[in-house]
């Protein structure tokens, strides 16, 4: 034991010194390509990641057998794993790992191929105790390699083992396939290094330096001209759940409108709720809460005009013929996106389309793809998302991985009038497991591949002492992305779900009837300490209340978050100041803001 503890501190040594030299790569490619990329960090901790000493570093694992192979096209070496009998016979890895760390494939990336068909192939990592954790998965095609990319962290210091596994064959017996291995990395990342690289992104992406040029009427550049600046909109977008109470609490309101820029309705924009009973529309509610946020200057997302899950469409739909279910989901399209277009930001087309199926089953295989086309026609300006969960929450849900929402933007696309279709990508984050943070930064590495909007839509966490803490790091983890546009967290308030029975029950596995899990107030809109969480990081990410003066050269510089602003500027030779307002949109060099007194 003594021995293994040196190899840790050995170890992490050897972390500290080349971490911090070695910035986090957010590079991933979703195409299937003819030769696989040089490894990242040249391996990482990853011995012989690109095979040019033969085998040495790596095993099998399980019953099959492994070689070294030599590609005809590209010359590069690669392993192979045939001849299997299990579904986890591949081959592995072993790594002394430090609590507290993250570890990342890239940061692991690793290139996969198979011999024949396509199917998923799946990164684990096998712990001492024998405990197997999924760290990434990729959809693997013969012919191209396929780049896999995910990540983990550990509760303590220990020896692991990464092996790969096909769980799901669909073409073919899974022990028949091949599987390929090249060019893998591993990179380690300490907490302080993957704060500071959410930092850096941010500061490069989130922000842009702005020049404010001051002149006289006449031109003459005023020195020692004041300067004011305060951002009065963020161009990323933070915006909440909201319920119906939100049409007559006022209470409700005041809260909801100096915090969010968007709203998401709970329930009360979705069929079920529009349309009881056949030919029984009530917008009643729907329209007088559209209202209030279209008073407020608040986005709201149109969620959502169909869901794809059979428990949650009315009763009345599920007994109609497959005709008459067609006759019933388009006149509902019709009434829903032609009376809120250009009153929404984003529509969920088809809600969870990836884990259900009801539409395809009653109308065939290209449900979903048609009513994105008539909602694309109908409405042409506004972005048309999909909306999944367990995308970034659980891994091991193999039917969302972020190559199989890949594939399932494609399906849609693939359909006749769809190629050229814009599409947003919209994930949920109902987080009730501890949140994986480098599994999530990869993910949002592979969607973001794409060049396709990411917005989290449906953000909360499991109630319990770690909550504050987990929404923070995803907070963070999404703000500091390139690739994410927006946040959605999800605390549609109502008078009981935020109570103190809510707030002090202490089972946390259980959620009380009528309770949220995630609480930003309390019933009478007190901050709670996710609330707290929620302010300060808001405030963190707001330019507020710059205040300079030009230099001999009339110009006073700042740089400040993206979004909109108020200018105030004033000199000794005028009497009073001057307001203006400005717009600061992403862009690499300053933007220059011309005004004269």
């Amino acid at each position: 034991m003594k021995s293994f503890q040196i190899l840790v501190i050995l170890f992490s040594a050897l972390l500290t010194g080349c971490a911090a030299s070695s910035p986090y790569d957010y590079s991933a490619t979703t195409d299937c390509l003819g030769g696989p990329w040089s490894p990242l960090y040249d391996g990482g901790l990853i011995g012989n990641p690109n095979f040019d000493s033969g085998l040495d570093e790596w095993d099998k694992f399980g019953l099959g057998k492994v070689e070294l192979r030599t590609s005809k096209y590209v010359n590069n070496n690669y392993m192979v794993a045939y001849d299997r009998k299990m579904a986890t016979d591949s081959f592995s890895h072993i790594f002394y790992v430090q609590k507290d760390l993250y570890y990342t494939f890239s940061d692991l990336t690793a290139w996969f191929q198979i011999d024949e068909g396509s199917e998923i192939i799946s990164a684990f990592v096998q712990e001492p105790n024998g405990t197997n954790v999924i760290v990434g998965s990729v959809i693997a095609k013969s012919g191209c390699w396929s780049m896999l990319k995910g990540g983990f962290e550990v509760d303590q210091n220990m020896k692991v083992q990464l092996f790969f596994a096909v769980l799901i064959a669909t073409f073919s017996k899974n022990t028949d396939i091949e599987i390929w291995i090249d060019n893998a990395s591993l990179k380690p990342f300490t907490k302080a290094e993957w704060r500071a690289q959410q930092n850096k992104s941010i500061n490069k992406v989130r922000k842009r330096n702005v020049r404010i040029h001051v002149t006289s009427e006449d031109g003459l550049k005023l020195r020692g001209a004041k300067v004011i600046i305060n951002q009065t909109r963020s161009e990323f977008i933070v915006g909440s759940g909201t319920t119906s109470y939100i049409v007559d609490n006022k209470g409700y309101q005041d809260w909801f409108v100096s915090r969010f820029a968007a709203a998401t309705f709970n329930n009360e924009m979705k069929w079920y709720y529009t349309e009881v009973g056949p030919d029984m529309e009530n917008y009643t509610v729907t329209d007088a809460m559209v209202s209030f946020f279209r008073q407020n200057g608040i986005a709201v997302r149109g969620h959502a005009v169909h869901w794809d899950a059979t428990n949650v469409n009315q009763y009345w739909v599920k007994l109609l013929a497959p005709r008459d279910i067609f006759r019933a989901a388009m006149r509902r399209v019709g009434s829903i996106v032609s009376r809120y277009s250009g009153s929404v930001n984003g529509w969920d087309v088809m809600n969870e389309n990836m884990h259900n199926s009801f539409f395809e089953e009653k109308l065939g295989a290209n449900a979903s793809a048609m009513f994105y086309q008539i909602v694309r026609a109908m409405d042409p300006q506004t972005p048309l998302f999909l909306n999944e969960y367990n995308v970034l929450e659980y891994p091991m849900d193999l039917k969302v991985i972020p190559w199989k929402y890949v594939e399932k933007i494609r399906e849609i696309r693939a359909f006749t009038g769809n190629e050229n279709m814009p599409l947003s990508i919209g994930i949920q984050g109902h987080f009730l497991l501890k949140p994986n943070v480098s599994h999530i930064r990869a993910s949002f590495d592979i969607l973001g591949a794409t060049g396709m909007p990411i917005w989290l839509t449906e953000l909360d966490f499991r109630r319990g002492p770690n909550q504050v803490f987990e929404f923070e790091d995803v907070m963070r983890e999404a703000f500091a992305h390139p690739a994410v546009e927006g946040i959605i967290v999800w605390a549609g308030w109502k008078p009981t779900s935020c109570n103190e029975r809510c707030l002090s029950d202490k089972n946390y596995t259980v959620l009380p009837t009528g309770c949220m899990e995630l609480c930003l107030v309390d019933s009478n809109f007190n901050n709670t300490p996710a609330g707290d969480v929620y302010d300060k990081l808001m405030k963190e990410w707001k330019t507020t209340n710059v205040t300079g003066y030009t230099d001999k050269e009339g110009i006073f510089e700042e740089k400040v978050f993206l979004g909109e602003y108020s200018l105030t500027y004033s000199h000794p030779l005028i009497p009073r100041p001057v307001i203006t307002k400005f717009n600061v949109t992403r862009a690499k060099e300053p933007l220059d803001v011309w005004v004269s007194l």
